[in-house]
């Protein structure tokens, strides 16, 4: 009897120490909302700087928490970008390269599917391309519901934080069409900017500075209702008492910027981002980074905060040691291939549709044409934005080579300057060991 009263003590013990352990490890999850703008300049936005624009709940949140200024996407458009958020991939890795045309994303090691696993209630809404979200790995939120989520109000994500909250770690993919087109805010965000007082820059030429303040006060407005939603939300996760245990995350999903080509193109207002991680109390506030970062860093980094494991197919870096002061290095250069919006359907092959691969540094960015850019073939092929601006005619073999230090808004290509033909082709090497170290195949125009 004794023994048998030791052995059932010894059993309850261990059953105590694993559900201690297991508390204990869901206390350290923090919920998680991963916030994806749409179609949004990196410089419209108050903590990068901007004293034009109203962005206070997006302001106060980067301000207190880890800020990576200078990040790329892996593709200046929103479906690559999306499953690249997703699988943690580059579009040529994951197959989603293009905004339409007929693979699938796989949903291998997908990111909703590793949180659900280790314990988070997922929940997508808003812009999704991904088929059923339920074999993506998200347990809750219908997805395709990017015209009305935060346009039409919030209460399908209330109501799953009314019902998960507080039971479980959450994950919320919070992802609305705003500041995407229709640009047709409510009056109210109209009437925070006088057209008079937004700035026009000195590369925007007379004739065009009235069009240019038109649609910019637009984009102003259409920020300022993205960052009231923010706000909204923050409101129901203090108001269920889940706010100090939330990781907030921003990145956008492509830029857009008027009087630059930007959306679908190779040029730093189509790939460019910042980035922010902010947990109370558990990441330092007023950190910046300028390190060159990758926003395929936000899958792993996601993943090491929620206690899963990373995948050995995770393309990014894991953040967290730069955010806890263990570390400063990340990369040196930055690399892209750029794509048409539209591909062969039933054909995709990423070596014969990227029109365009780059190499960055901190200071300079080579661009290589692969494919004759035409605004002619714009609307059915490239889909690249040129608002208010000149469209970025290119031929096959061209070369731009920017100084991003005295030139950020790449106006004077100093390619067709001899001085500068070592550094054109060391970065063109190194673009293309990029391509090839990732898997990506020899570039085919067949």
């Amino acid at each position: 009897m004794l023994r048998r009263l030791l052995v059932l003590f010894a059993l309850v013990c261990v059953f105590a120490a694993i559900a201690e352990t297991n508390v204990y490890a869901a206390s350290e999850q923090p919920n998680i909302v991963f916030i994806i703008s749409d179609d949004h300049d990196n410089e419209h936005l108050g903590f990068m700087g901007n004293q034009d624009v109203h962005t206070p709940n997006l302001d106060r949140l980067a301000k207190a928490g880890a800020v990576f200024t200078t990040a790329h996407l892996p593709m200046s458009r929103c479906h690559p970008t999306l499953a690249s958020f997703l699988s943690g991939r580059w579009p040529h890795q994951s197959g989603i390269y293009y905004n339409y045309g007929t693979a699938k994303l796989s949903p291998t090691n997908s990111l909703p599917s590793l949180l659900r696993d280790v314990g988070y209630a997922t929940y997508v809404e808003g812009k999704y391309w991904e088929g059923e979200p339920r074999e993506m790995g998200f347990t809750h939120g219908a997805g395709k519901t990017a015209q009305r989520f935060v346009r039409k109000g919030q209460d399908d994500l209330f109501a799953f934080i009314d019902e998960r909250g507080g039971k479980q770690p959450l994950f919320i993919w919070w992802a609305p069409l705003i500041p995407h087109t229709p640009h047709n805010p409510p009056q109210k965000y109209l009437d925070l900017f006088e057209k008079d007082k937004i700035p026009v820059p000195d590369y925007i030429s007379n004739e065009n500075r009235k069009e240019f303040v038109k649609k910019e006060r637009l984009s102003f407005a259409m920020e300022a209702w993205l960052d009231d939603g923010v706000g909204q939300l923050e409101g129901k996760l203090r108001e269920k008492g889940l706010y100090d245990n939330t990781m907030f995350v921003f990145v956008i999903d492509n830029g857009w910027c008027n009087g630059r080509a930007s959306k679908g193109s190779p040029f730093e207002k189509g790939v460019r981002t910042p980035v922010f991680f902010t947990w109370p109390g558990k990441i330092k506030s007023e950190q910046r980074f300028d390190q060159l970062t990758s926003t395929l860093d936000i899958y792993p980094t996601i993943l090491n905060y929620a206690r899963a494991e990373i995948p050995d197919t995770a393309a990014g870096n894991n953040l967290r040691p730069i955010i806890d002061g263990k570390s400063e290095a990340n990369r040196e250069q930055l690399f892209g291939a750029i794509y048409p919006a539209f591909v062969t359907k039933g054909d995709e092959r990423p070596e014969r549709d990227a029109y365009a691969i780059y190499a960055r540094d901190e200071q300079w960015k080579c661009i290589f044409y692969l494919q004759d850019v035409r605004q002619s073939g714009n609307q059915k092929y490239f889909r690249i934005q040129s608002i208010v601006t000149d469209y970025p005619t290119r031929n096959v073999g061209d070369e731009d080579l920017f100084d991003l230090r005295d030139d950020p808004y790449e106006l004077k290509n100093l390619a067709g300057d001899a001085r500068n033909a070592e550094r054109i082709a060391a970065m063109k090497a190194a673009a293309l060991a990029w391509w090839r170290e990732t898997g990506g195949k020899p570039f085919d125009k067949g």
